[in-house]
């Protein structure tokens, strides 16, 4: 059996005496796109750090490994000159800079006078982006992108560093469906090109279509490994909550009272552009009643529920 790029043993990691990995054992082999499921809470960030760089060597116990060496990452750049880098749900993007600034930043192609060669970051780009079909102009200001545009440039941005490993946390958290399937697109190309990757995701249905096996953890401890081809959704739910689960979405009787809140085609102006960012909201809530607020990161849930608080925009009417 070929050696795993990257392995796990046994790895146990505590915050001031709290267990958060509880000997773990995870592998990726070459060319694989590995799933890492489980509940919040179950450990999944905490191992992606470690596997990454930020809990440093000798701040667990266990080990650590690439290509079957004990690896002794002490920071970020130690195991991304490893070629292993990580994708965070917090995009780390700057807004001002173009697109084309941002994937090469820090990385800049420089001429024989040492001064960084714009053409050729531009031209660099383009390359790139071509390449995994990401349909943007690279000298697009970032700050013009939506937010799953912005997730497509970030990896790029990786992928420009020649990355052997790419660790992505929850990437599809903000994307739209179709935005979804372009990354998974992207993710089945890199499997194809030898590119290995670590899918943490709490949407199943994109698991099963995307990745090779899935790892289960539950309560900082490593489960089950599962070929995803001879497992089902149901064993992996079983897996992460440690009960079988008949029915996910059971409805329930509420006894509702009198309405406690509602809005009338509220719109509210935005305090940093002056430009309304919420248009007619209309909602009621009643006593005893939970309501669901869906949408994408930007959509402005966040920003509707800090102005029912009195705390962001200017109540244009409503």
């Amino acid at each position: 059996m070929m050696t795993p790029i990257l392995e796990a043993r046994d790895v146990v990691k505590t915050f001031s005496g709290v267990v958060a990995l509880n000997r773990v054992s995870f592998d990726l082999r070459d060319g694989e796109i590995h799933a890492l499921c489980g509940e919040n809470g179950a450990g999944k960030s905490t191992l992606i750090k470690l596997l990454a760089g930020i809990h440093g060597y000798r701040s667990y116990d266990g080990e650590l490994l690439v290509r079957g060496k004990t690896a002794k990452f002490r920071s970020l750049s130690d195991a991304q000159h490893e070629g292993i880098l990580v994708i965070h749900q917090e995009l780390a993007l700057v807004s001002e800079m173009t697109v084309a600034e941002n994937i090469y930043l820090g990385n800049e192609p420089r001429t024989s006078f040492g001064l960084i060669d714009w053409p050729l970051v531009y031209q660099q780009s383009k390359e790139l982006l071509d390449r995994f079909a990401v349909a943007i102009a690279p000298e697009t200001p970032v700050c013009k992108l939506g937010v799953g545009h912005k997730q497509l440039v970030e990896i790029v941005k990786a992928l420009s560093k020649n990355s052997k490993v790419l660790i992505l946390d929850e990437p599809t958290a903000a994307l739209s469906e179709h935005e979804v399937q372009i990354l998974l697109n992207i993710l089945r190309g890199l499997r194809r090109k030898g590119i290995s990757c670590i899918y943490i995701s709490h949407k199943l249905e994109e698991v099963f279509a995307v990745s090779d096996r899935i790892t289960v953890l539950r309560d900082g401890a490593s489960i089950a490994t599962f070929e995803t081809s001879k497992t089902h959704k149901a064993e992996v739910i079983k897996c992460m909550v440690g009960r079988e689960i008949h029915d996910l979405f059971p409805r329930r009787e509420s006894d509702l009272g009198e309405c406690r809140l509602r809005l009338d085609d509220v719109c509210v102006r935005s305090p940093n552009s002056n430009e309304e960012f919420l248009e007619g909201i209309s909602f009621s809530l009643r006593g005893g009643e939970v309501l669901g607020i869906g949408g994408l990161m930007g959509a402005g849930r966040s920003e509707l529920l800090m102005h029912l608080m009195g705390m962001w925009g200017m109540r244009v009417r409503g």
